[in-house]
């Protein structure tokens, strides 16, 4: 079974409710959650420099809908591949963590930062029970292309069968 997390400092400067649109706007029927911070003080010190707090939330593979879709209405399937799935696998393969530009997601596309952005990203954490269902979910959600137009398409009911 696929569990994916996701979650996003929000910085004093930022509205919580454009941060959260952000991540609804590429995670379908995300329901999202305010996490509060330890009271620590800030490695710099700087007034501003650490989120007030997180918005994060979980599910399962229905979660990824409309991200599926927007990678191919935007035609960034070898992109997602190079810049975040492949980079963020985990060694047992039964992980992958990729990051996601905030302020791309508000208006709905999905974009990976090409380095550290002040604000932060949207973190994204995808978990399989198995690397044979890491496999399956990488073919539906970013499959073999030709011309940068998929191969062949497999459903979402593909990726959890046993």
């Amino acid at each position: 079974m696929i569990h994916i997390e996701v979650s996003a400092a929000v910085y004093p400067t930022e509205d919580p409710e454009k941060v959260a649109g952000a991540i609804s706007k590429l995670f379908s029927g995300i329901e999202i959650e305010k996490i509060a911070l330890e009271s620590e003080k800030s490695e710099s010190g700087e007034a501003g420099s650490r989120p007030s707090f997180y918005l994060s939330g979980q599910g399962g593979l229905d979660l990824l809908f409309t991200l599926h879709g927007l990678i191919r209405k935007e035609m960034i399937i070898d992109s997602m591949h190079n810049k975040a799935f492949n980079k963020g696998l985990s060694y047992d393969c039964l992980s992958v963590n990729f990051l996601l530009n905030k302020q791309a997601a508000f208006v709905g596309i999905p974009s990976v930062p090409a380095e550290k952005e002040p604000l932060g990203s949207i973190e994204v954490s995808i978990r399989a029970e198995s690397p044979e269902e890491m496999e399956r979910l990488f073919e539906w959600v970013l499959p073999l292309t030709e011309d940068g137009k998929p191969i062949a398409e497999v459903g979402m009911d593909y990726v959890e069968r046993g």
